[in-house]
């Protein structure tokens, strides 16, 4: 499966480095006309898959054990519908659905690999955003929002996720844009708030330093106004409620997964409002363990290591058309 992954990173990268070739000769447009800036994604249809990996458990209560996961698959879907739109607001709403499941080899009778390979894992929910621009260089956001993450549709605090998000971004100069916020969520039983900032600095025509911290970092090379390679270091993770009467008869437990993934990203325009996407890269496992709801790493009931180990993403994406983008940023 390995040699099948660098196989398609070596055909990705001959795809990608033969489209800048010839978008490099062919774009006139992007140094003679007006273009169009790298647009939002209002609604997102992807697959998502780790390749295969090994995980170690330990703990005092239920033992030892180890497993070989085959398929780490997740299903992803973005809607966003916008509700009000004029020159200088917008408010709109997001739907998000996620479908997450494993394929686990294991050897010995252990509950909690048992059960992750029994279960499919949802992430459903709603999110509503109002952004106001109050001249070219100033814009608020506002997003306030609810999630069920769990291996059943049951609505409890163990279960969701509520959150809001308070933003303020700047635009210094005409390559520059400086943003700050703050993030206060409930999510599965633990409370939790982390300031938010965000840079954006264009180098030239064509790159772009994107960083929005403490999660992603990325360099966008546009090859073309149809075609974006991105080199990108990002957190990654999930949270699930685990309803399982062997593991904790009483409560529901919290099984909790963050990465760090290190790759490239391919983004191709197939019309003006739908585009590709492929990423690629390896994913390292930070932390991964199985907890009582808003506990932390430290009071673990179950602590997993997962080996490092490549991950691959394909996606259908919906931008805003480039005249209706254009016109309210004029």
């Amino acid at each position: 499966m390995r040699r099948i992954f660098a196989c398609l990173i070596v055909v990705s990268i001959f795809y990608s480095s033969t489209a800048i070739s010839q978008n490099i000769d062919n774009d006139a447009d992007l140094n003679n006309a007006v273009t169009t800036p790298y647009r939002p994604k209002l609604a997102e249809f992807s697959y998502n898959r780790l390749y295969e990996y090994n995980t170690y458990c330990t703990s005092n209560e239920f033992g030892n054990s180890s497993s070989e996961v085959h398929n780490d698959t997740q299903f992803k879907f973005r809607l966003g519908v916008p509700v009000l739109m004029k020159k200088s607001t917008l408010l709109g709403v997001q739907l998000k659905f996620d479908k997450h499941n494993f394929v686990v080899d294991f050897n010995d009778d252990y509950e909690l690999y048992n059960h992750i390979e029994k279960r499919n894992f949802t992430s459903m929910g709603a999110r509503l955003i109002y952004q106001k621009s109050f001249d070219e260089n100033k814009k608020l956001t506002l997003v306030a929002g609810a999630e069920i993450k769990s291996d059943e549709i049951t609505v409890t605090t163990n279960t969701s996720k509520y959150y809001a998000h308070i933003g303020y971004d700047k635009r210094l100069s005409s390559g520059d844009k400086l943003g700050g916020g703050l993030m206060v969520a409930y999510t599965l039983g633990r409370p939790q708030i982390y300031p938010l900032i965000s840079y954006e600095r264009g180098m030239g025509r064509r790159w772009t330093l994107d960083l929005d911290l403490p999660k992603k970092a990325a360099i966008r090379y546009k090859a073309s106004e149809r075609f974006y390679v991105t080199g990108i270091t990002e957190v990654k993770g999930w949270r699930y409620a685990v309803h399982n009467f062997d593991l904790s008869p009483e409560s529901e437990l919290t099984l909790r997964k963050s990465d760090l993934n290190i790759g490239v990203s391919l983004e191709h325009e197939l019309h003006d409002w739908l585009w590709l996407g492929m990423d690629m890269g390896m994913s390292k496992n930070l932390r991964y363990f199985l907890s009582k709801p808003g506990d932390g790493y430290r009071d673990a009931l179950i602590d997993l290591r997962a080996d490092d180990t490549p991950y691959f993403k394909f996606g259908i994406y919906i931008v805003p058309p480039k005249k209706i983008y254009l016109k309210d940023r004029n």
